[in-house]
């Protein structure tokens, strides 16, 4: 069964889907360790992780960062899709590369392209409702593998042009394609959430956590299928490296002990499977040196 139809047999079965924030094979394979089957690739951590801000990162730099986290880990990864990156043809060519590169599926948004910075501060633009659902048409023609996801996300919600109802309209609309799923965006507070959730039925809905008060649970019994974490792997690794360069620059040490050290370096080891390469080379080519010596 592969990665995708396992997802594909998940949503269908009606579990819950978690899918903590990944951006690089480290992180994925963290995120493995603990026991996820899922991951999620953002656009917000990608462009940070990279310096910039989402709306001024390429096709091409967040689909090589998703490449990279699918082949480090035997698990489905959920990918952002900006919104198709430019036009119908763009947003077709967008669900081929995706495809291509064994993303499990990709959510595309309604929001202007090029999507502006100032989105971030709560100043979303979003494009009229009919091109955005032409443009979700396209994209779901585009597609080879049934099993790869297309989910409709909609910004109405805080959009200048929007409100509560029209993402509601827009939800719908994208229902009646036949996404598999649909993801409404600024949509936080529980009251909200529970509104929404009233007003598109029969569809799973896919939510981003990690900057409300919410937990898991509470999201299910909301009626939210997949929860995912966009920002919290970018802002745990800089108030990491906070921590201890803080403590380097007042006090000379990183402040955590040699002990610590140690076993945190040899968590990362496990992760990237040094043990497994040292016990083929024990095996293998310092065997041979040390026969080589004896004799």
């Amino acid at each position: 069964m592969s990665v995708r139809t396992d997802l594909r047999a998940k949503l269908d079965s009606g579990q819950q889907i978690v899918a903590p924030g990944a951006y690089d094979p480290i992180s994925a394979r963290l995120v493995q360790s603990l026991g996820f089957d899922t991951i999620y690739t953002g656009g917000y951590m990608s462009g940070a992780h990279l310096a910039v801000t989402e709306p001024l990162m390429t096709m091409t730099e967040q689909l090589t960062v998703a490449e990279k986290v699918v082949k480090s880990v035997p698990l489905p990864v959920i990918c952002d899709a900006d919104a198709g990156y430019g036009e119908p043809v763009h947003a077709m060519h967008t669900v081929r590369s995706f495809e291509a590169a064994g993303v499990a599926g990709i959510h595309i948004e309604d929001q202007f392209f090029p999507k502006r910075a100032s989105y971030h501060a709560g100043l979303e633009h979003v494009i009229p409702m009919d091109e955005f659902l032409q443009k979700i048409r396209y994209a779901l023609k585009a597609r080879t593998d049934p099993d790869f996801m297309i989910i409709g996300r909609t910004d109405a919600f805080t959009a200048v042009e929007g409100d509560m109802d029209e993402a509601i309209r827009r939800g719908n609309g994208l229902k009646d394609l036949g996404v598999d799923m649909v993801m409404p965006r600024g949509v936080r507070e529980r009251e909200d959430l529970d509104t929404f959730r009233k007003g598109v039925p029969g569809v799973p809905l896919l939510v981003i956590a990690g900057a409300d008060d919410i937990t898991v649970q509470e999201y299910q019994d909301l009626g939210y299928q997949c929860v995912i974490y966009a920002t919290s792997p970018i802002i745990a690794a800089v108030d990491g490296y906070r921590r201890i360069y803080t403590s380097l620059r007042d006090t000379g040490h990183i402040g955590i002990k040699a002990p610590q050290v140690q076993a945190m370096r040899a968590e990362v080891e496990a992760l990237i499977s040094l043990p497994e390469y040292q016990q083929v080379e024990a095996e293998t080519t310092e065997k041979d040196f040390q026969d080589r010596a004896h004799h």
